[in-house]
């Protein structure tokens, strides 16, 4: 039987195998009555036909995110402008005819839409787009037919984090931890400031491959000033990042003047090296490598009951003996199925364990910001700083979301590794599967908005009303007095203490008011944080009950394959025992043609596992 070819001229992987190799074992699992692969099988077919890197480019607001991909695709996609900015996830990739589509968020619906829009409309404001017709654009994808975007390369424009509100903060996480690499996008103005700072260990939390582009370094003759002092600020923060410095504008001018010098001085080669070849080829490459553990673990399952099958059928000995060890295996698993295994002991535990340290951790983060608030809010009045202290707030509300975020995503990935880990120890090896479904959907409403205090404004005359309102009370006690002691009502000393309970019943007063005004903004930014607390925690625990569901599944899905597969090599054994000496010649013969196509698909996969370098 010929075999596919496995390697192509320039050393990666030629897809087209997968799908030959599947083929051949889908058919034999359908003749060995194992349906319980097909699955399998068909995932396998799945993601070898969406085998493309996804890369997300992420940043500030009015970095050059998108200009950046525009000059890296020498094509006017992504929308940029000084007024303009991106509003919604873009997604740019490889296609034979160009076109764009919107997909959106139908209430009602269980399932997302996809509408077409006209390739001209990118450079608007696409989350307002009429052809959305009023529903939520979740994405923007676009498919473009040019060379510099290589087949198998997706490149995601997102929207600039930061401003009043950091609406896109959770969004732009999100892509993130979807992301196969993430291009980090800063401009040269100014050295990284501490949000910058932060925002670049969240991102490399959750994606560790990634690259840092400083841009417009035709605009500032510092920049390798500011390129120097931000390599030593991700030095001192212990940040392994690297940095490139580009220029968009350079890039745009050497493609139209086809000009290589200039290009090189653009810094995108260097840039396009680490998108195509550094680190990046790798990743195609681990998706291959678990395409091809994929194969040779349902080859794998259907070789154990053939051959005990042909041991039956050429050895009468040892057909006895494998009957009763196979019986015995059996007996095991059943039990082990029946039984609380230690892998699900393990997720069970972990999950919940997860669930508590993940809400303890985002309330201990709100908790402090809490505290902070006190702190300002306690010897100034609101009114004064009630905008910078909102932004403030919700700046460092969403930062510790943020934080939160991209520790769950860590811990659930250690929690897989750990249930991994048991789920070997009970006998049977798997590998760890992708968990993209826990970052799904916005951590934050982008509804959510801090309440605006109520105006308080006091007129002169009220103030002055209260003022003599308490001088008056104060100087007829006094004048009271006095007369007791023989003296007039109104004197000297009654007009005097009548003026200074006055003035202190105006400062009272006002007191009183700045301490319901601090209080009436201590509830008001309370209530900002109670709010998103509570969406947050419900969104973790959903997120965790889907990685409950995904390990369960996958892991059970390869212990009842395991099962199937003793099972299977039983009854073979069973079955070839009870036949006459012709039929078990001609099954003989039968079975070793299975093993053979068998034996090449685990040599294929092998190659493939070999041609990666693994």
């Amino acid at each position: 039987m010929s075999e596919p070819a496995v390697e192509n001229r320039d050393g990666r992987i030629a897809v087209a195998v997968v799908p030959v190799l599947v083929d051949r074992l889908t058919r034999l699992a359908q003749s060995a009555d194992r349906d319980d692969l097909l699955g399998t099988l068909q995932n396998v077919l799945r993601r070898s036909a969406d085998a493309s890197v996804r890369i997300a480019f992420v940043g500030l607001r009015q970095q050059g995110k998108s200009q950046l991909i525009n000059a890296l695709l020498g094509k006017q996609v992504c929308v940029v402008g000084d007024r303009r900015a991106t509003s919604v996830v873009t997604v740019v990739r490889h296609a034979d005819e160009s076109a764009a589509k919107l997909v959106v968020e139908t209430p009602g619906a269980a399932t997302l839409a996809a509408t077409p829009v006209p390739l001209a409309e990118l450079q608007t404001d696409l989350a307002k787009s009429p052809h959305a017709r009023g529903c939520q654009v979740v994405r923007a994808e676009v498919g473009i037919d040019i060379a510099t975007l290589p087949n198998g390369l997706t490149l995601v424009d997102t929207p600039g984090v930061g401003g009043p509100g950091q609406r896109h903060a959770a969004r732009v996480l999100n892509e993130v931890a979807l992301a196969d690499a993430v291009v980090i996008v800063s401009d040269t103005s100014q050295e990284f400031t501490e949000p910058e700072l932060r925002f670049v260990r969240q991102v490399i939390g959750l994606c560790p491959t990634a690259v840092i582009a400083l841009t417009k370094i035709d605009l500032y003759p510092e920049w390798r000033r500011i390129v120097d002092a931000d390599r030593r600020h991700l030095a001192d923060a212990k940040v392994d990042c690297r940095i490139i410095p580009v220029s968009s504008t350079l890039r745009s001018h050497a493609i139209r003047l086809g000009d290589k010098e200039l290009n090189a001085e653009s810094g995108y080669p260097e840039l396009l090296g680490f998108l195509r070849s550094e680190g990046l080829a790798d990743l195609g490459a681990q998706r291959r490598v678990r395409l091809a553990r994929d194969l040779e673990s349902v080859a794998q399952h259907l070789t154990v009951p053939f051959e005990a099958e042909l041991n039956a059928l050429r050895d009468p000995g040892f057909r006895q003996r494998m009957a009763d060890e196979l019986e015995a295996r059996k007996q095991i698993s059943d039990a082990q199925v029946k039984s609380a295994r230690s892998w699900q002991q393990v997720l069970s535990d972990g999950v919940a364990d997860l669930n508590s340290e993940i809400e303890h951790d985002l309330r201990e983060r709100l908790r402090s910001i809490n505290k902070h608030i006190e702190s300002e809010l306690a010897d100034d009045d609101p009114d004064k700083k009630w905008p910078q202290l909102t932004g403030w707030v919700q700046e460092q509300v969403s930062a510790a979301v943020g934080d939160n975020f991209v520790w769950a995503y860590q811990s659930a990935q250690v929690l897989a590794e750990r249930v991994a880990a048991s789920f070997a120890v009970d006998g049977i090896g798997t590998d760890l599967p992708a968990l993209e479904a826990i970052c799904d959907g916005d951590l934050i409403d982008p509804e959510l908005r801090i309440g605006e205090l109520r105006e308080m404004k006091v007129s002169l005359a009220e103030k002055g009303f209260t003022a003599v309102r308490g001088g008056y009370s104060g100087a007829m006690i006094i004048g009271m007095g006095a007369t007791m002691l023989g003296m007039a009502m109104m004197n000297p000393i009654t007009l005097g203490a009548g003026v200074v309970l006055g003035v202190k019943a105006y400062q009272q007063d006002r007191a009183g008011r700045m301490a319901r005004r601090r209080s009436e903004a201590q509830v008001t930014l309370r209530k900002y944080i109670d709010d998103v607390s509570f969406q947050v925690h419900k969104l973790s625990r959903d997120r965790l009950r889907i990685v409950q569901r995904e390990l369960r599944d996958h892991f059970k899905e390869s212990a009842d394959q395991a099962l199937a597969s003793l099972q299977s090599s039983t009854k073979a054994a069973q079955e070839a025992a009870n036949m006459e000496f012709g039929e078990r010649e001609k099954r003989a013969a039968e079975v070793e043609k299975k093993l053979a196509v068998l034996a090449a698909v685990r040599e294929g996969a092998t190659r493939l596992r070999a041609t990666l370098g693994e």
